[in-house]
């Protein structure tokens, strides 16, 4: 089953553009990663200081082995130093059938 995993964050004055990167960075290396499908970076309308992500994967277990990479764990590492509390983390479980997915 395609799950997509969503991250919301609320970085730390000052921090934006570097969140954004680390972000950008993740989105990078996810795309290397075996069950990766596709993911972006977002700026929340309406919403000021958040930035998210959110990337769609083919199964519960290629997210489960993203998350123990080690380049990966490097980057949520760096992350978590420049926003402010926790962050948001979602896993959604994709039901019904994806529309215009990449080939």
């Amino acid at each position: 089953m395609p799950i997509a995993r969503q991250t919301i964050v609320h970085p730390k004055p000052g921090m934006s553009q570097r969140v954004e990167k680390v972000l950008d960075d993740l989105e990078a290396t996810y795309a290397k990663l075996p069950g990766y499908v596709m993911g972006f970076r977002y700026k929340p309308q309406g919403v000021a200081g958040e930035l998210g992500r959110i990337a769609l994967w083919r199964t519960q277990q290629d997210t489960d082995s993203a998350a123990r990479d080690t380049h990966v764990q490097a980057l949520r590492s760096q992350l978590n130093t420049l926003i402010q509390g926790e962050h948001v983390e979602q896993v959604l479980e994709i039901e019904g059938t994806p529309q215009n997915l990449p080939k």
